[in-house]
């Protein structure tokens, strides 16, 4: 919980939030939006890390990426330009959610976050006002 909470900020949008579906308010899964590189020494804070976790009972069905692109127009509606995610390489699933986000292929990188270590895909995309 202190991980999670160190980069909660309300007042800008940054932190957990939930997904439940509509018609019985059903939790399914969450977002996260924090500034990207948020545990490095050099947090990049106007572009924003996405970040999405849904119940595999749920996957494929869209919902991470209605999630995610409303979570983008909520933060572009506040300001932010630069939006970006990481997934693990044969992660296909999340790696196409980020294209379908209009987000792009930046790196392969070795990713540091308190909870340990992995080679991720970093895709990332610039929207216009």
């Amino acid at each position: 919980m202190p991980r999670l909470q160190a980069y909660r900020n309300p007042a800008k949008g940054w932190g957990l939030w939930g997904v439940f579906l509509n018609h019985d308010d059903r939790f399914i899964g969450w977002v996260l939006v924090r500034p990207m590189h948020f545990f490095s020494d050099q947090p990049h804070w106007n572009e924003l890390e996405l970040g999405w976790r849904f119940l595999r009972s749920h996957w494929g069905m869209g919902y991470a990426t209605e999630a995610a692109r409303h979570l983008m127009q909520h933060m572009q509606a506040a300001g932010y330009r630069h939006f970006s995610a990481i997934a693990l390489p044969d992660n296909q699933g999340s790696i196409a959610i980020m294209q379908k986000l209009g987000m792009t292929f930046v790196a392969r990188e070795l990713h540091k976050a308190p909870v340990g270590e992995a080679v991720v895909d970093y895709y990332s995309v610039r929207v216009s006002d």
